[in-house]
């Protein structure tokens, strides 16, 4: 593919958003998903830090996705454009990557690549981008980003955020990896080295992440993405998020998800480890199917479900 068939595919999938966010700023970011465009705009994580990014004053959020075919497009030398701004990923000052886990480490690999930007965080000079990953990754094992990250979000970085408007501000990479290395929930590899600091916790009022736009060709076509709680309290010994509940499970009201579900959403899917755990949630499927919605939950306990919520 040149270029131009990029945009136009890019231009097409855009035609097709609803809630797609054009803002003009100063400062832009690209923003990475290291999978293709049908898993990242089914990722709640992402999608929710795309409209955290693009909320704060005079700064801008530009998506790029892994292409379908990774490797042919290597082998093309075809560039990573972003889809926003048609805009080479290696030409922004900051690329932020959300990870959701390990398997996804050669997409961010392939996109570094396809961005021209080196693999390596040592091989980086003063004009290459500052690589930033978070993403749910970073609850469980976040040392495998060291080697290519420059900074990496812990945990919940709903109140990280803002620092991201340093990150673009700053142009000596070795003050600003200091300055971050003494910010709470960030991990410097360059600073911290093997340690790795505690993870953040978002306050109650962040929540629930909320997706931002309805994709029609998303895995989860069409869907408005809210999360109805975060964490999980039965901290079973196997699960990842035995590690990542960040002091157990907290639950959100249902008003307060129902009034975040936008008039163009015909399709909610409720998200989280243990949605079944939800106190009230019955109360919520029956908001949801009163106004005409359908509905969909991400995780099923067939201890939880009454005869009322089937």
């Amino acid at each position: 593919m040149t270029a131009w068939d990029i945009i136009m595919t890019n231009r097409a999938l855009l035609a097709e958003e609803t809630g797609t966010v054009r803002k003009e700023a100063d400062l832009r970011l690209a923003l990475v998903y290291p999978s293709p465009y049908r898993a990242a705009m089914s990722s709640l994580g992402y999608q929710a830090i795309y409209g955290l990014i693009n909320a704060i004053p005079g700064i801008a959020a530009d998506r790029a996705v892994l292409p379908d075919d990774d490797k042919a497009a290597r082998a093309r030398g075809e560039p990573l454009l972003t889809l926003e701004r048609a805009t080479p990923v290696g030409d922004y000052p900051v690329v932020a990557f959300s990870i959701a886990w390990e398997l996804e480490l050669p997409g961010l690999l392939a996109c570094l690549d396809l961005a021209h930007i080196p693999l390596l965080r040592e091989d980086r000079g003063p004009s290459d981008p500052l690589v930033v990953a978070g993403g749910p990754l970073t609850f469980s094992n976040p040392a495998p980003l060291a080697p290519f990250c420059d900074l990496v979000a812990l945990g919940e970085a709903e109140d990280l955020i803002a620092d991201l408007a340093g990150a673009l501000t700053t142009r000596d990479r070795g003050d600003l990896l200091i300055e971050f290395g003494r910010r709470p929930g960030w991990y410097v590899p360059a600073v911290h080295g093997d340690f790795v600091p505690p993870i953040a916790r978002a306050a109650n009022a962040r929540l629930p992440a909320r997706s931002v736009i309805i994709a029609p060709r998303a895995e989860l076509s069409s869907m408005f993405l809210p999360a109805a709680v975060r964490g999980c309290s039965r901290g079973c010994t196997y699960c990842v998020m035995r590690r990542s509940t960040n002091g157990g499970m907290r639950v959100v009201p249902p008003a307060r998800i129902l009034a975040g579900i936008p008039d163009a959403a015909r399709r909610v899917g409720l998200v989280g480890a243990s949605v079944t755990d939800h106190p009230r949630l019955a109360e919520f499927v029956r908001g949801v199917v009163d106004g005409g919605r359908e509905i969909g939950i991400s995780s099923l306990r067939a201890d939880r479900l009454t005869d009322e919520l089937v």
